[in-house]
């Protein structure tokens, strides 16, 4: 009597230490340590791990450049050949030191920051190429002048026009790769910065220099106090939700995108994103492609831009936010003057990738290779940190009809 006595007690012991085994484990389950752990990392917080590694990222990032030098100038400026033939010269690779500098944090759960992107050139990155390689490349100045000047009336193009006259100005010329690319002197930008400083406010026009011109910005971004899954995304731009040079969510929405240092964490299966560069002008969607596949030791998944993202709405009608009153690029051309000072600006994938036929039929030596020239983002879905990424795009000057000014 006594053991049996002992035995329902012990059951009972038994089965409330299994039960609250049970309970424990369902806790585990639904309050999993590891995700609360993981979710208070992804909160941006001073010295907190993800958060230095957005504001400073411990990374190697490089812009190559390449450029195409025009080999047959001189027959095509004389109407010998009506096709220009190119060929492609590079890398000219610079580091970026990206980093989040004057760091606010706001009481809405965001913070303020100004983005800084200094480029120091990577000599031996650059596989023998030099800053100061002669090349034959399109004169920027003196054609994105005669393409604004060309819709303008004839008072406005007639000292134009003479000037263009008496300096010799031609559309095709002859300079080093750096000039190219961060700023060479022209009479014409001189001219534009005394007499247009609404429009032109710097004197050498280059490139890449305007490309990296990030004066004046500044983002918020979520801090991931209310959501850490948004950590590092954008909340405004320069203090909106939208870029101001488009119309519809489709094409200005920025909020909840990324610049690429941090996407969103905890991402689902098919789970799209959206990624935004100044430089770019636009916001674009990213879709995932493949299965996840290991980079460095950790599962990764590849994001590449969506199919026709580069469309003015010839192939989906909401693209047509991408047209400029009414008027629509070609597709594989977004027109991005409203970034490049009003100078006609349009960007694609390289070799024109992607892009209607017509585009790149009078140019000869382009050779698309979606290998090469396809942009990507492999990217850690459960913390939203990209683990390899390339973007690689075209900046294009998109020409109009320019017979009403000199040459």
């Amino acid at each position: 009597d006594g053991e049996r006595g002992r035995w329902p007690k012990s059951a009972f012991l038994f089965m409330a230490t299994g039960l609250v085994s049970v309970v424990f484990a369902i806790a585990v389950y639904i309050f999993n340590p590891y995700d609360l752990i993981f979710k208070w990392k992804l909160k941006f917080e001073k010295d907190g791990e993800v958060y230095n590694l957005w504001a400073k990222p411990p990374v190697d990032l490089y812009l190559k450049i390449f450029l195409f030098n025009i080999t047959n100038s001189e027959e095509f400026l004389a109407g010998k050949e009506d096709k220009l033939r190119v060929k492609e010269v590079g890398p000219f690779v610079y580091r970026e030191l990206l980093s989040h500098e004057n760091i606010t944090f706001n009481n809405n759960g965001t913070i303020t920051t100004t983005p800084r992107h200094p480029l120091v050139w990577q000599e031996e990155l650059s596989e023998g190429n030099s800053e100061d390689d002669e090349l034959i490349l399109p004169n920027i100045a003196l054609l994105s002048i005669a393409q604004v000047a060309a819709e303008k009336s004839y008072f406005f193009r007639l000292p134009i026009n003479i000037l263009i006259r008496q300096t010799d100005s031609q559309p095709l010329v002859r300079m080093t790769a750096r000039e190219f690319m961060f700023g060479y002197e022209s009479p014409l930008s001189t001219l534009g910065y005394q007499f247009l400083p609404n429009w032109i406010t710097f004197e050498k026009v280059g490139l890449i220099d305007r490309m990296y011109d990030f004066e004046g910005d500044y983002e918020t971004i979520f801090s991931g106090e209310t959501d850490p899954s948004m950590s590092g995304l954008y909340d405004t731009f320069k203090g909106s939700h939208n870029l101001p040079q488009w119309d519809g969510d489709h094409c200005s929405k920025v909020t909840g995108a990324s610049d690429g240092t941090k996407f969103k964490s905890f991402m689902e299966p098919n789970e799209t994103i959206t990624f935004f560069r100044k430089s770019m002008c636009t916001v674009k969607k990213m879709v995932q492609e493949g299965e996840p596949t290991k980079v460095s030791g950790l599962m990764a998944q590849r994001f590449v831009f969506e199919e026709n993202a580069l469309d003015n709405g010839a192939v989906e009608e909401k693209n047509k936010c991408y047209c400029r009153k009414g008027k629509c690029l070609p597709a594989g051309l977004i027109d991005v003057q409203e970034c490049y000072y009003g100078f006609p600006i349009a960007l694609s994938y390289p070799h024109f990738l992607d892009a209607d036929p017509n585009v790149g039929k009078n140019i000869i030596g382009l050779k698309p290779n979606r290998t090469e020239h396809e942009s990507f983002f492999m990217i850690q879905p459960t913390s939203g940190l990209p683990l390899r990424c390339a973007m690689r795009f075209q900046i294009n000057l998109a020409m109009k009809d320019v017979s009403s000014m000199s040459h």
